[in-house]
């Protein structure tokens, strides 16, 4: 056990395997303990004895608040595929239940865990989640057009407002909802409509680590990983996460191009990157 100025750390291990547990006061003032490793199941038997039955607690929230919304996206930063937001409502009755799914950030977790979770929280949440998905051809159609101005924040803010609304529709005594922080904080409110309104949304680097948001996470990953291999099947070739593989991004980009014709991108990617530009030199070139 090591004593550091702000947390203390300790190592547990069962003789073949290892995780690291912080002890550390949160952002309300709370002691908290955190395990950090490999997502093994020895990591998970770790978690479970440290947290037991505990209910689930934001640590953005005051502990009197006994159920609020976590929004969260994915594919925001990827070339190919769609745009998800997806929100759960975390209530007294679900979060025991959710402790038990070890909820962290989907960026944590494997397609094979993801897959696992979401299928735990369609169960556990019923009723208390909703997905909005944005598929690239709308999405290419929202940046041309007049009502986000070409601005992607905008697209995303009024995904995040839909999600809160959706749920506000059967669950109007909620009052708050996290997310986050997005670069222009009044977006978000901007976008949102009379029922969103009635609400405070709560904005945070790392919002993640808040258990509805972890929650969202998984739900707008899980979908996201769908949709992305429904379009890898329509073209018959694999189409790389990111955008940060580029050969790997045109390469599938020009296999569709020669498939589908001169417009075919705008089913599979969002046209507003860069890549588009360097696909566009490399098809000029092959002509």
């Amino acid at each position: 056990m090591e004593n550091k100025p702000w947390n203390v750390e300790a190592v547990v291990h069962n003789g073949k395997e290892k995780v690291k547990v912080l002890v550390y006061f949160n952002a309300k003032g709370v002691l908290t303990p955190k395990v950090q490793g490999r997502a093994t199941p020895f990591r998970e038997l770790v978690e479970l004895q440290l947290h037991g039955d505990q209910a689930l607690t934001s640590p953005f929230l005051p502990d009197s608040v006994a159920a609020w919304i976590g929004v969260d996206e994915s594919g925001k930063g990827d070339y190919f595929g769609p745009i998800v937001a997806a929100a759960v409502l975390l209530t007294p009755e679900s979060s025991l239940q959710l402790r038990r799914l070890l909820l962290r950030d989907s960026k944590q977790m494997d397609a094979t865990r993801i897959r696992k979770a979401a299928a735990g929280l369609h169960g556990i949440c019923a009723g208390h989640y909703t997905i909005v998905t944005v598929m690239p051809e709308r999405y290419n159609a929202f940046m041309k057009g007049d009502s986000f101005g070409g601005n992607s924040q905008r697209i995303l803010a009024w995904m995040h407002a839909r999600c809160i609304e959706n749920l506000l529709a059967s669950h109007r005594d909620v009052q708050h909802a996290i997310c986050d922080k997005f670069a222009n904080e009044a977006v978000i409110n901007h976008a949102l409509m009379s029922l969103g309104r009635s609400i405070t949304v709560h904005q945070h680097v790392r919002a993640e680590v808040d258990p509805a948001v972890a929650a969202a996470s998984i739900l707008a990953r899980n979908e996201f990983i769908c949709r992305m291999k429904q379009l890898e099947q329509r073209c018959g070739c694999n189409l790389p996460l990111g955008a940060s593989d580029e050969r790997g991004i045109v390469d599938a980009a020009v296999h569709i191009l020669k498939n589908e014709g001169p417009n075919a991108l705008n089913h599979y990617a969002k046209l507003h990157f860069r890549t588009t530009r360097l696909i566009h030199e490399r098809t000029a070139g092959e002509t």
